[in-house]
């Protein structure tokens, strides 16, 4: 049971899932900030949801009269996060999307770890698995959400991020007041320059924040954030609120 509620099934051949289950939380500092953002009744998207922590609680917040729409490509953790779901009574609520995020169709060829196929996120393991290939399909946003509209988002795909920008965007575009929880790493998105991106969410009345590991939240500017070249990810508060 996480600390906030919620039930998991976790495999413990992932390192991000022994942390969850050890602790029963997962960056304490950005879950207490996501807590507080979701209410009943919203459209929250996970795009990058691994184990679906972050979609077990918005599926507690949200209520019946909400959904959650998750986006996890790696079947690994495709068995657990359903039966989470079903434990938890978030059937018809929280609706997983087997699919890597993109801006075009198609499949997508991912590196996995591990006999089972786990994803490795914590530097300094990668020398205890054995990686392979798995073919995955790939999609646009806007394909799994009709509606085109979202109230959260909470985004961390691994440098992925700019490919999905333009659907991202259109979500936006449809949408009013909205807080998007983003995992920033510029560092990781190639041939993709940060400061457009950026400036496409300042066009659209947005501010942005970072949610400190002593659970501060500090405003931030574009010109800072476009110079950020660490190799330590941000984790961004982008908000719009539309009076």
């Amino acid at each position: 049971m996480l600390n906030h509620g919620p039930y998991m099934f976790l495999d413990l051949n992932d390192p991000v899932n022994v942390a969850i289950a050890s602790s029963g939380t997962w960056e304490q500092y950005v879950t207490q900030a996501f807590l507080s953002a979701v209410q009943p009744g919203m459209t929250v998207l996970d795009i990058g949801a691994h184990c679906g922590y972050f979609s077990m609680l918005a599926g507690m917040l949200v209520g019946p009269s909400g959904s959650v729409h998750s986006f996890e490509p790696n079947p690994f953790y495709h068995k657990n996060f359903l039966q989470s779901v079903s434990y938890n009574g978030f059937n018809g609520r929280v609706h997983l999307n087997r699919v890597a995020l993109s801006n075009e169709r198609g499949e997508l060829t991912m590196k996995v770890a591990g006999e089972a196929g786990t994803s490795i996120v914590f530097p300094g393991v990668e020398q205890f698995y054995e990686y392979r290939d798995i073919t995955v399909p790939k999609g646009l946003l806007t394909d799994y959400l009709p509606s085109l509209k979202a109230d959260i988002i909470k985004i961390d795909i691994d440098g992925a991020e700019p490919l999905i920008m333009d659907s991202l965007f259109e979500i936006i575009d449809h949408s009013g007041d909205m807080k998007i929880f983003f995992e920033y790493l510029p560092a990781i998105w190639g041939e993709h320059p940060p400061l457009p991106i950026l400036n496409r969410f300042v066009e659209r009345g947005f501010s942005f924040e970072i949610i400190l590991r002593d659970c501060r939240i500090v405003p931030t500017s574009v010109e800072e954030l476009a110079d950020y070249t660490t190799m330590d990810h941000l984790d961004l508060l982008i908000t719009r609120k539309i009076d």
